[in-house]
């Protein structure tokens, strides 16, 4: 039923050879039947592994924004990309309103002094490698092999911590794959990518590599307070062989606020740049947090449509305490560049930058362009920098954000909780309570001469510091002095000193970004469609995940939601989901432990719970199950082998509940609803969130931090069920509606995309339990279309779209329609309906 193996995916899409998979420079927003230009037959490229479909969006938040694994992000509205029907960088999600055609990834360096720069976006000079494994891979914080601190961080018991990255490869070269890694949010994609293959140079004659790889780590959250924002890391590795000078990472992104139905929704848009502190909560008080923040807006509303702002945000990068290994020491985000180019104007003029001497100097001079003051079309640039150099192994990671929020304000609020999030938590992880004391928490090595650990402090100090020797500094004391005495709007408690806003206090010495308390892991959940209702089955993951920083176990509760009357606008698909506005909740269930509601889940379906049995009608179901308890007591860290003749789903669920019988880990409990009142053909979201709760003096009192529906769904229609041969009606096998309106087909009409060009359909139901042919003729016998149908797994409805076999929306008439079975047990059934358009 469910797999008892965490989630972690790599979905290989591979064009066709024909398809050249470069964005070329011209595939700018001026219009949008220009910015896409003929991609076939420039080139042949190698075989390699890009994901261009859009399988591999953030979904579970407010903003969804398409992930790539070749440079850039977002889904090129309109292009001829598969990943066009997807969202780009969509706020709300569900709404069709986009913010982003697509963001790509710079860097810069100098070569032996001379200036290169490769690019995600708008020359796309980054690709995976060959090897089928370099695709984009899913975890979730909770998976198995992805602890991190402040638990359990080393996965594998070898004495490291996250050393094997999610990427499909042995990296630590121990005979096991990606077992160690730290998974980050309820959302995580990995990839990683390169700018030295030769399809580089092949699509991009003129490219000169850096010789990079970049690994690339996205995450999203699921709680409403942590849903309007994504994370994304870029760890820059050197693998060529030559020293990078005087490098910076930029995002260049190409910026068009408006609703997809519009066609120049990209022409009247505003960018701007946010620098400055901004209040944050923290318990009952406030902190200022600086923010870098480059942001759009549509200039004119589109009459209401568009009101929400989107921003990126500049969070912050590798240090180095003793700056000894090309890093910058002070702990501070080195904000470099922020410029605006618009329209196809030289770039003397404004224009954007189209070679590698323009690009860097872009990248690497300091400057920040002024807010625009009219609309147009604008691309922009964030940057930071310098990383004085960059040596052969050596690497770094660049964090950013990408921001939504219903005004400016409400944006930058967003803006400061993500860095807030990023600055994450202390903890002693060395043990040491002497490191981390009084503000201290940076290593400085000697040679120092004279040296003060701590310049805020009032108290004049100096020391010498032999070579090798190490003296605990407070680096960063100049960021915590800032948040205490400068003038500020945030709320201080009035006990508040110094000590309120120090980092490094009580033998904390160690750093750990985007930690947060979070609510409790999304269960692993599926749907089964029946006959006006709907079967929603999922796991108790929730249950077993503690929370990542109180490492306790505070799950408390699941909620149960649905989703009506979507109609997929522009932008979204099944896998996006739909508008926060249109879910409702169905049923709550919570522990039995005096918290409110107090409505205990825990008890068989047959006492009216939600714990379910599976595989009810597995034959020799109890031998099965008892043979692989025998195995998980004999070797419990291996895998059972699967017997022949069952699947590995039904191998994974015996070994869930083997595991759990005995409370071995890995175990799993498993629960069933039914929702009763689905209706047959209409389009359903199911959800199955968990939240956690408070505890006063160790014990639970309330409600506390809630996943969104958003966080986890998936979707389905609830069907006809197919007849079986001993009680099969020829007259029970009808088209719904009948007669088809468009009036009729409206509660389940869908906006069109590419894979489904009308958006509209009619149901063939009750059609008999076996595979079958359903011909679809004029009344003058012409054919129309041929659809094909299995029936054997109780699915008694099959769809059509109203096109013709020859690709045309067919016309008003009287249609008849055979259903050809291809069991003997079925006779042949013939019916009519009718089609007035």
């Amino acid at each position: 039923m469910f797999s008892s193996r965490p989630v972690s995916m790599g979905r290989c899409s591979i064009l066709c050879c024909a398809l050249l998979m470069a964005v070329p420079s011209n595939l700018l927003s001026d219009d949008p039947e220009l910015r896409d230009p003929d991609l076939f037959n420039k080139t042949t490229p190698p075989q390699r592994s890009p994901v261009i479909d859009g399988s591999f969006v953030h979904n579970i938040g407010l903003l969804q924004m398409n992930i790539t694994n070749w440079g850039f992000v977002g889904s090129l509205p309109k292009s001829r990309y598969p990943m066009a029907d997807v969202p780009s960088a969509q706020y709300p999600s569900g709404s069709g309103i986009e913010y982003l055609y697509a963001a790509g990834l710079w860097v810069g360096a100098e070569k032996n002094g001379i200036p290169f720069v490769t690019t995600g976006y708008p020359e796309t000079e980054f690709y995976p490698d060959t090897d089928p494994r370099d695709v984009l891979y899913l975890t979730y914080e909770g998976d198995p092999r992805g602890g991190k601190f402040p638990g359990h961080a080393d996965d594998d018991d070898d004495g490291l911590v996250d050393e094997d990255f999610l990427n499909g490869y042995d990296d630590d070269h121990d005979g096991r794959i990606d077992e160690d890694f730290a998974a980050i949010g309820k959302q995580m994609f990995t990839c990683q990518f390169y700018d030295d293959l030769p399809v580089s140079q092949t699509v991009w004659p003129e490219h000169e590599p850096l010789g990079i790889r970049v690994r690339q780590e996205s995450f999203q959250w699921g709680e409403e307070e942590f849903q309007d924002y994504v994370g994304i890391r870029y760890t820059i590795e050197n693998v060529g062989n030559r020293f990078l000078t005087s490098v910076y990472v930029g995002i260049y992104a190409d910026l068009d606020a408006g609703p997809r139905e519009y066609g120049s929704y990209h022409m009247d848009d505003q960018v701007g740049f946010f620098q400055g502190d901004w209040c944050v909560s923290i318990g009952s008080s406030e902190i200022p947090i600086e923010i870098h923040v480059a942001y759009v807006y549509d200039g004119d509303g589109d009459g209401g449509l568009t009101t929400s702002y989107f921003g990126i945000v500049l969070l912050g990068h590798s240090t180095d305490p003793n700056g000894s290994n090309g890093l910058p020491y002070y702990p501070s985000t080195m904000f470099n560049a922020f410029r605006t180019f618009k329209g196809l104007a030289p770039f003397i003029n404004g224009g954007d930058a189209t070679n590698d001497y323009e690009r860097y100097e872009v990248l690497s001079t300091r400057q920040t362009d002024a807010n625009t003051q009219t609309v147009a079309d604008y691309r922009v640039l964030l940057s930071c920098g310098p990383f004085y150099y960059l040596a052969p192994g050596g690497s770094f990671f660049v964090d950013f954000a990408f921001v939504g929020g219903d005004d400016l304000d409400d944006m930058l609020d967003h803006a400061a909780t993500v860095k807030n999030v990023w600055e994450g938590t202390w903890y002693d992880l060395d043990g040491d309570p002497e490191t981390g004391v009084d503000g201290r928490e940076s290593p400085r090595t000697g040679p120092l001469e004279d040296f003060d650990p701590d310049l805020c402090d009032g108290v004049e100090e100096k020391f010498d510091i032999v070579k090798f020797d190490t003296i605990w500094a407070n680096n960063d004391c100049f960021i915590e002095l800032r948040r205490y005495i400068l003038p500020t709007k945030c709320y201080r408690r009035i006990d508040a000193d110094r000590t309120t806003y120090m980092t490094g206090m009580l033998g904390k010495e160690h750093r750990l970004h985007w930690v947060t308390g979070s609510a409790p892991a999304a269960p692993n959940m599926r749907l089964v469609p029946r006959d006006r209702a709907v079967e929603v089955y999922w796991d108790n993951l929730s249950e077993i995940v503690p929370d990542p920083i109180s490492l306790v176990h505070d799950f408390e509760g699941y909620q149960i939601w649905r989703a009506d009357d979507w109609h997929r606008p522009a932008g979204t698909t099944e896998k996006t989901g739909p508008r926060h506005e249109l879910w409702s909740l169905l049923e709550m269930g919570d522990l039995l432990n005096g918290v409110l509601p107090d409505r205990g889940f825990e008890y068989p379906e047959s006492e009216g719970g939600w714990i379910y049995t599976p595989l009810e009608n597995l034959g020799d179901r109890e031998e099965h199950l008892a043979s692989f308890e025998l195995s998980v007591m004999s070797y419990p860290l291996d895998t059972v082998p699967c017997p022949p003749g069952l699947t590995t789903e039904i191998c994974d669920t015996l070994e869930s509940m083997a595991r759990w019988k005995l409370g071995c880990e890995g175990g799993r409990r498993y629960y069933r609803f039914v929702d009763k009142y689905a209706k047959n053909g209409l389009p359903y979201f199911y959800a199955v969130i968990s939240y956690d709760h408070n505890f006063l003096r160790g014990d639970p009192y309330e409600p506390n931090r809630y996943n969104s529906p958003s966080s986890n769904f998936l979707f389905t229609r609830a069907r006809s069920a197919a007849q079986s041969s001993e009680s099969y009606l020829e007259k029970k096998v009808y088209v719904v509606p009948n007669p088809v309106t468009d009036a009729a087909m409206e509660p389940w009409r869908l906006e069109p995309n590419n894979s489904d060009v009308t958006g509209l359909r009619c149901e063939f139901r009750n059609l008999p339990e076996c595979r079958c042919t359903i011909r679809i003729y004029t009344v003058a016998a012409d054919l129309v279309q041929v659809l094909h149908h299995d029936g054997s797994g109780g699915d008694g409805t099959a769809a059509w779209n109203l096109v013709s076999r020859n690709g045309q929306n067919v016309t008003s008439g009287v249609y008849i329609f055979g259903v050809e079975p291809e069991s003997g047990e079925f006779p042949r059934t013939i019916g009519k309906f009718v089609i007035i358009r």
